[in-house]
């Protein structure tokens, strides 16, 4: 046979096969396949570019040195040597004078060029930095001290013409004392203000742009040698207020993804092997027409890529039609224009779906082209050959590399791997067993019972294949559905309608019981806790040099001054996981309470002493508990508690957050004009943008949802169709022996339904399980209970099953019984 002949009898065969249920089912399935894999990637690489721009423009720079000490001109000349492009930045929190009103405010002295990255917006427009002898001031300095643009102010013994308002700009700084109203100058006139005097807590910054590969060069440079108080900040290291949202939504589309990928391998592959098994007799008249079985696999391997191309056509379509969805969803969240994917990444999709289908699809095919013309007439089962095993283990090779992309973690990926086969024997088993004691607890309920009993007994063999794949199915959509639930859940449970919305820092001791009255008079909800700032200086006795590794030495608790409290009460958005809260000092020895994430990260353990440097004073602490902090409440957040008592004497500010509404607003100005020392920072704008993320980020993961549950839908109608083909040949004989086509349906049904019950009950214990170890590894949220995953979904399966069923039967007639029972003789 020519090659020409043989791709004309691919097509025929193609034509044909389009309209058989299996055929389609496949085709569905590949499609679906390609385009949430193409979605995913593209998605991803656009998403993962705006965002690191994003990023930059908010950092002013792709890096940024920070320290507490000026940054030697070496670092600047070995950047520009590189090829990048440097600018210094000096900030620090300072007076501003305009007339007999003070404003605390954070001063930022900057040069050209600046910045690095992103854009200064001021009123009127301004290019470049501030001129000599000018100032460019936020809004609610202006406002604070009733000033306008042109009018001269004081700072520090120089003085300055306003010639902007600062709109927005980069570069903020981090801290909180850099969340105070900003005045940008430049920095030549640094010097006259006389403000770099001793105790002024000055910040440099040195800012970097230029190529990615000199970027990578220089960090790897700088980094061994960074001293204490130093810091280098690159865009995957900085943290932002959406972190937490973002990172538990790139791990669901991930599992989406995963779930989605698994669902239709599964599709792909029942579809294949159902499709081979009908087309045995065809192999088995072209191979004694004289074809070779080479020549069949090629045309069955000809059939699969003209599958192929038509799938991987509608998925990639179907793919940037949703990837324009998604980028419309988050239009308001990222910088445009959007930057464009990698092109290679819009054939990703269609190459998996090309590996998946022929590494599947072969095993079958070459057992199928092993089938003898005997079979015609014995209907034996298709050999196994060495070969066909051999694909197999290429499809479980495939198989086990695909999750261990998605989960990055080879142990991971084996695990799941292992429990899968497990829990596969296991459902087959178990599933096997509860469905005969299913059929005995109906003995005498039912005249089809016996009948029914019988059946099962026979088939037992065929539901131990079939209850794994179903419950599984099942269990997959289930756990995209939850998860997904339990992740909104969370998000929106993280900013509540109540959510703190200011935060007031620097309230010295004096001050406090006035801020706490003035608060109370507006019925605002607060606490202020006191808040001293101290460096660790040790563990156990031993300096930090040789206390810690390598590695932890790098933490940024160990490399900067922390915010220190103490109180005799655990703050209520932290939850005690170890140890005892002490709300008092054991005799001389002073007790502290630590983070979780900081006790792991720095080894730390009930017992341990951690020594403290504060001022000119050291003090050592006993952990005597272990904490988690809900970091994203918005309420003023400590690594260390201290016992009350054990920072007396010592120089103290308060802090606290509120959450205040429509008339509460007003004491805001209240509390500058009666305490103008203390900052006040607003962030109402910040957790409306955080709002709005989170609600995009939900409508983004519904689409993954959605594809997830269509290829579940697929696979169950696909699989309860083949079961049905099985029944056809049963019910035939069971006509010639006197059974009505409604009995035959009542026992195919009343099959069914029990089928979905066991199903489904076996299904829903599976995704509790899966479920407790997505929240716990994958999506890193509290696990929780579903109970209304035990009622739904065994109801929603026995339903599905039966509704599937009756649905199928109708293509069951007489005319039906009459041909099995010509190909049965």
């Amino acid at each position: 046979m020519t090659s020409g002949s043989l791709f004309k009898l691919a097509w025929q065969q193609t034509l044909s096969a389009g309209r058989l249920p299996i055929w389609r089912a496949l085709l569905l399935a590949l499609t679906v396949a390609i385009a949430i894999a193409t979605l995913l990637a593209v998605l991803g690489d656009r998403l993962e570019q705006s965002l690191g721009r994003q990023t930059a423009e908010l950092l002013g720079a792709d890096m940024t040195l920070h320290s507490s000490r000026p940054i030697p001109q070496a670092v600047a000349n070995n950047a520009n040597t590189l090829g990048l492009e440097t600018s210094q930045v000096a900030q620090f929190p300072t007076m501003i004078e305009a007339g007999e009103n003070l404003l605390l405010i954070s001063l930022r002295a900057i040069n050209m060029p600046y910045p690095l990255r992103g854009n200064i917006v001021t009123q009127p427009a301004q290019v470049g930095i501030p001129e000599p002898g000018t100032l460019w001031a936020e809004p609610a300095v202006l406002e604070r001290l009733s000033l306008e643009v042109g009018q001269q102010i004081e700072l520090g013994y120089a003085q300055f013409t306003i010639a902007a308002k600062l709109i927005s700009t980069p570069d903020r700084g981090n801290g909180f004392s850099n969340f105070s109203p900003q005045v940008m100058i430049n920095q030549q006139d640094l010097d006259a203000t006389g403000l770099l005097g001793p105790g002024s807590r000055v910040r440099y910054r040195q800012l970097f742009s230029g190529d990615p590969e000199a970027l990578n060069k220089l960090e790897n440079q700088l980094r061994p040698d960074l001293a204490s108080g130093e810091r280098l900040i690159t865009l995957d290291s900085s943290n932002n207020i959406n972190g937490g949202a973002l990172n538990n939504a790139s791990r669901y589309l991930r599992l989406g993804a995963l779930l989605t990928l698994l669902i239709s391998a599964l599709t792909i592959a029942l579809s294949l092997r159902r499709y081979t098994l009908n087309s045995r007799d065809r192999a088995a008249v072209l191979l004694s027409l004289g074809m070779t079985a080479r020549q069949l696999q090629g045309l069955f391997l000809l059939q699969l890529l003209l599958a192929w191309v038509v799938c991987a056509l509608a998925g990639t379509a179907v793919a940037l039609g949703l990837e324009q969805v998604t980028l419309y969803l988050l239009d308001d969240l990222l910088p445009q224009p959007v930057p464009s994917a990698q092109p290679a990444l819009y054939g990703l999709g269609a190459l998996l779906g090309l590996v998946s289908l022929i590494t599947l699809g072969l095993p079958p095919m070459v057992a199928m082209s092993q089938v003898s013309v005997m079979h015609l007439f014995r209907r034996s089962a298709t050999p196994t050959t060495w070969g066909g095993r051999m694909l197999q283990l290429v499809a479980g090779l495939m198989l086990t590399g695909l999750l261990m992309l998605y989960l990055d973690d080879l142990k991971l990926t084996l695990i799941l791997i292992a429990s899968l086969l497990i829990t596969a024997w296991l459902l087959g088993k178990l599933g096997a067993w509860l469905l005969r004691i299913s059929a005995f607890a109906l003995a005498g309920k039912h005249t089809l019972v016996r009948l029914l009993r019988l059946r099962l007994q026979q088939q037992q063999r065929w539901h131990q294949m079939q209850i794994p794949v179903i419950s599984l199915l099942l269990a997959l959509m289930a756990i995209s559905l939850w998860a997904r639930s339990d992740l909104l859940d969370r998000w929106q449970s993280q900013l509540p309608d109540t959510t703190p919305n200011h935060f007031l820092i620097n309230i010295q001791q004096h001050e406090r019981d006035g801020v706490d009255q003035l608060l109370q008079s507006y019925d605002l909800q607060s606490q202020l806790y006191p808040m001293i700032r101290g460096r660790i200086t040790g563990l156990n006795g031993e300096p930090i040099a040789t206390a810690f590794t390598e590695q932890q030495r790098q933490h940024n608790a160990l490399n900067r001054e922390l915010n220190l409290t103490w109180g005799e009460r655990m703050p209520a958005h932290n939850r005690l996981l170890s140890g005892e809260w002490s709300s008092q000092s054991d005799g001389d020895e002073v007790q502290l309470s630590i983070e979780q994430e900081f006790a792991n990260t720095l080894g730390l353990a009930l017992g341990d002493k951690l020594m403290f440097s504060i001022g000119s004073h050291t003090v050592e602490g006993s952990i005597s508990s272990i904490r988690s902090v809900q970091w994203e409440s918005f309420q003023p957040n400590f690594y260390v508690i201290f016992t009350p008592g054990a920072l007396d004497n010592m120089p103290v500010s308060y802090i606290t957050s509120f959450y205040a509404s429509g008339e509460q607003r007003k004491v805001g100005n209240q509390l500058l004009q009666q305490f103008p020392t203390i900052t006040l920072i607003d962030i109402e704008q910040l957790l409306a943008q955080a709002r709005s993320l989170i609600g995009k980020l939900s409508d983004t993961s519904g689409l993954v949802m959605l594809l997830t549950l269509l290829a579940g839908l697929v696979l169950v109608f696909t699989t309860l169709s083949q079961e049905l083909d099985q029944r056809r040949y049963e019910n035939a004989l069971l006509h010639t022996l006197g059974a009505t086509p409604q009995q035959c349906q009542q026992l195919d049904l009343l099959e069914f339904a029990l089928l979905g019950l066991v199903c489904g009950g076996l299904a829903a214990a599976l995704g509790e399980i899966a479920l407790w170890f997505i929240h716990q590894r994958l999506v890193l949220i509290e696990p929780v209970l579903h109970p209304g995953n035990w009622l739904l979904l065994p109801l929603a399966a026995t339903a599905l099953f039966t509704l599937t069923g009756l649905l199928a039967r109708r293509r069951v007639d007489e005319r039906n019984s009459y041909q099995l029972l010509r190909r049965l003789g």
